[in-house]
């Protein structure tokens, strides 16, 4: 069991799910006196969601395996504790699951149409895994726009619904839509610098296997400097959030600068000169604290500035 979770990626699947229980919780409910989704339906959407993702993993490994016996040989789940004629048919049960409890929550709610979004989610992170992961830069935005699906996929569920319309019209229309596609954006930038910083890390099995990554066409060096300006951008993204939204807003202002901004600004020194394995493991690792952290800034916001969030409803 426990191989099989890390074939997975079990925290990862954790973190998808506690994003998106978040923005329900913390988001909608609050908000809507006819929740537009129940939480019997959500909760399926999130199982949806971890059951096509933990698919997408697991046929990532099965097409991994050579660049996975160099990169990271003690983390080699196919061919050794799950035998790749397994491994395929578990892949296509998962995905399927995922496929079919998505659409069961879209035809619940009258919304044919959602089906397909979760095919297409489950094509492309198949589609990446084969062809996309060697094409440079095509392959990291593709990987990083399916983690910020996650939250995107909330809208979907949300738009022209009848519940969202009347006494709440202002929080659906505008401030769920903000906080939905500001986390989103966060997502897509953090994931897609570390998937930057991991394409560097595993320079050697990329090469060996004839994958021509970004940094095997650039040199580390380069792509070390193109990481680091994509992570300012990060902080000036972050900063206009700041300005605009969170004017006044002390403890979430403070939450950002220690949680975010400044970890992000360490990074940008460390990535400069980055240059061994080890170092390029460790800064992913930062990253993924960072996204965390800033999933978890909506507890914050919501605990810290109780007035700012309830005015949508009082006024």
């Amino acid at each position: 069991m426990a191989k099989f979770l890390q074939l997975i990626r079990f925290p990862n699947l954790v973190m998808i799910a506690l994003t998106q229980f978040l923005f329900y919780f913390y988001w909608i409910v609050p908000f809507d006196d006819h929740l537009y989704i129940s939480i019997d339906l959500f909760s399926c959407v999130v199982l949806a969601t971890i059951l096509i993702a933990a698919g997408g993993n697991i046929i990532n490994d099965i097409l991994d395996v050579k660049t996975d016996r160099i990169n990271k040989p003690h983390k080699v789940f196919i061919g050794t504790f799950i035998p790749k004629k397994k491994a395929f048919p578990l892949y296509i049960a998962i995905s399927l699951a995922g496929i079919a409890l998505g659409s069961y929550v879209g035809f619940a709610i009258n919304r044919y149409w959602i089906s397909f979004i979760f095919i297409g989610i489950a094509l492309l992170l198949f589609l990446y895994s084969a062809y996309l992961k060697g094409v440079p830069v095509l392959g990291n935005i593709v990987v990083s726009l399916l983690v910020a699906s996650s939250l995107l996929i909330l809208i979907a569920f949300k738009l022209e619904c009848p519940a969202t319309r009347g006494k709440h019209i202002h929080f659906f229309n505008t401030v769920s839509l903000i906080a939905i596609n500001v986390y989103a954006s966060f997502a897509f930038l953090i994931n897609l610098i570390r998937e930057m910083v991991k394409d560097n890390e595993d320079i050697n099995g990329d090469y060996n296997a004839n994958i021509f990554t970004l940094p095997i066409i650039l040199g580390r060096n380069r792509v070390n400097k193109i990481v680091a300006i994509l992570a300012g951008i990060v902080i000036l993204f972050i900063l206009y959030i700041i300005s605009e939204y969170l004017k006044g807003k002390t403890v979430t202002t403070i939450y950002a600068l220690f949680t975010i901004l400044l970890p992000l600004l360490y990074f940008i020194i460390k990535i400069w000169q980055a240059d061994t394995k080890h170092e390029y493991k460790m800064l992913s690792l930062l990253l993924k604290l960072i996204m965390l952290f800033g999933i978890l800034s909506t507890l914050v916001y919501y605990y810290f500035e109780p007035y700012d969030v309830f005015q949508y409803i009082l006024f």
